[in-house]
């Protein structure tokens, strides 16, 4: 690795750093420090493509609406690759948190995102979140752990 990709890396690393404070605590402006502004996002919930930083955030704010905050959300081998001024970033999220109209959530989703610098900033250009399928039955596979 390069000089410059390591230092990339610890600033990827730190963004996500922000970001997942962010998460957890409900920090709206910190959330839309993160994203381009032509992101496209496979988020967990529907349609199957999200288009734009826009939507990105108003995802992110219908979270910080459905749950009690601070949220616990933990994030388990993280990998951060780079190569100029791309990246790709993966690893396995944990979400466990109260819901404001009752219930409880805890599960693993898995989360992957391509970043780029752009104007000197890291962002995330693409992201993706999932949950493996039953195939035998098409649920989704929430209880699986690490």
């Amino acid at each position: 690795m390069t000089t410059q990709n390591a230092v990339s890396e610890v600033d990827i690393r730190e963004r996500i750093d922000i970001l997942l404070d962010a998460i957890r605590t409900g920090d709206r402006a910190a959330v839309r420090t993160i994203f381009a502004p032509n992101i496209v996002s496979f988020d967990i919930q529907p349609p199957l493509r999200h288009l734009g930083a826009e939507t990105k955030w108003e995802n992110w704010e219908l979270v910080f609406e459905a749950f009690e905050l601070p949220l616990e959300y933990e994030v388990r081998d993280l990998t951060v690759l780079v190569d100029g001024d791309l990246a790709v970033v993966y690893s396995l999220n944990r979400m466990n948190a109260v819901m404001k109209l009752g219930g409880k959530i805890d599960y693993w989703l898995r989360w992957t995102a391509a970043w780029q610098k752009i104007d000197g900033q890291w962002l995330i250009v693409h992201d993706q979140v999932s949950v493996p399928t039953n195939f035998q039955d098409g649920s989704a596979a929430m209880d699986l752990m690490p």
